[in-house]
């Protein structure tokens, strides 16, 4: 019998930047990738050779550490920067345009503290009183605030939720895998002021709308983005005095406040779509009087032996 013939098959390497750049996010997409980790891959991508236009070249590697030791930056902005470049190039290597990686030498900066973010809910109940609810936009603000606040949903989970994901009767959103950060689908809880709310914005809609337009969407009906939710917020909270306020901010505050009106950490895990445990933590801002009152409240030796109750006093 005669053996078969194995045909070699090579696809040529990239001859440019643009053309690496173009397989590289079609080989994301196929892993899986979210369109948000391909709109950052690109942009960051992107942002690389516009400032060096020369990088495709034996250059690479000192362009990449000029890129990544601007002044100014933070270290999670070159985290940011290198967690696109790392990929891309170890691709390129792979394709052929390079015999080796140039971004395989550079290391991830050990993170800066956290902003702690704790706003005082009256400076909440202030911006809500900015928004108000007397245009389609307003509302649809109000209920974004309200329901991101209450569900701590992200913010782009949240702007991609269609209406049969909402169910305002049982108080519950259904953030579908396919939208979902983490790729795993979950159902998210929402108060009964919140449902009302956003079943006046769903009321709201014209009737050519169909399910595919998002609940929280332009007011043409357009997709809306997370910079442009922060960029609305920091409008509002400039409007009733307030600092600094992004649509990240809610995701924080819900954190918080779940766990200081009892709710434990286990559930908000699931609540949040953590995978871990360490991530939710990263959430967390406990102060003194928070521990204090935790443990006021839990402590087991204080349970065995409970406070005699006061006596009245005459009257």
């Amino acid at each position: 019998m005669k053996s078969a013939a194995i045909i070699d098959i090579r696809r040529k390497a990239p001859r440019t930047w643009e053309e690496c750049l173009s397989r590289f996010l079609a080989w994301r997409k196929a892993q899986g990738a979210a369109p948000r980790t391909l709109l950052g891959n690109s942009e960051n991508i992107t942002l690389f050779f516009h400032r060096y236009p020369l990088a495709w070249s034996a250059t690479c590697r000192e362009c990449i550490a000029s890129f990544l030791s601007q002044d100014g930056i933070s270290p999670t902005t070159h985290n940011i920067r290198l967690k696109s470049l790392r990929p891309f190039f170890q691709f390129a290597a792979r394709e052929g345009a390079f015999t080796e990686s140039p971004a395989a030498e550079f290391k991830y900066r050990r993170g800066e503290a956290p902003r702690i973010v704790d706003h005082d809910m009256g400076d909440v109940k202030r911006l809500l009183d900015a928004i108000g609810t007397s245009t389609f936009s307003s509302l649809r603000d109000t209920a974004l605030l309200l329901f991101s606040l209450d569900s701590g949903i992200r913010p782009s989970e949240a702007l991609q939720l269609r209406p049969s994901d909402i169910d305002t009767h049982l108080r519950r959103a259904v953030v579908r895998a396919v939208t979902a950060k983490t790729r795993q689908g979950r159902s998210v809880y929402f108060s009964e002021r919140t449902a009302a709310v956003v079943e006046g914005l769903i009321q709201a809609r014209p009737e050519e709308w169909n399910n595919t337009v998002p609940v929280f969407c332009t007011s043409y009906g357009g997709q809306w983005s997370t910079h442009a939710w922060t960029t609305q917020l920091r409008r509002y909270a400039q409007k009733a005095g307030l600092k600094r306020f992004s649509a990240y901010d809610l995701r924080h505050q819900f954190a918080i406040e779940y766990l200081r009106n009892g709710g434990d950490v286990f559930t908000l895990q699931r609540s949040m779509g953590h995978n871990t445990l360490s991530m939710t933590e990263q959430y967390l801002s406990l102060s003194d009087d928070d521990i204090r009152q935790a443990h006021r409240a839990a402590s087991p030796v204080a349970a065995m032996f409970p406070a005699p109750r006061k006596r009245m006093g005459k009257l």
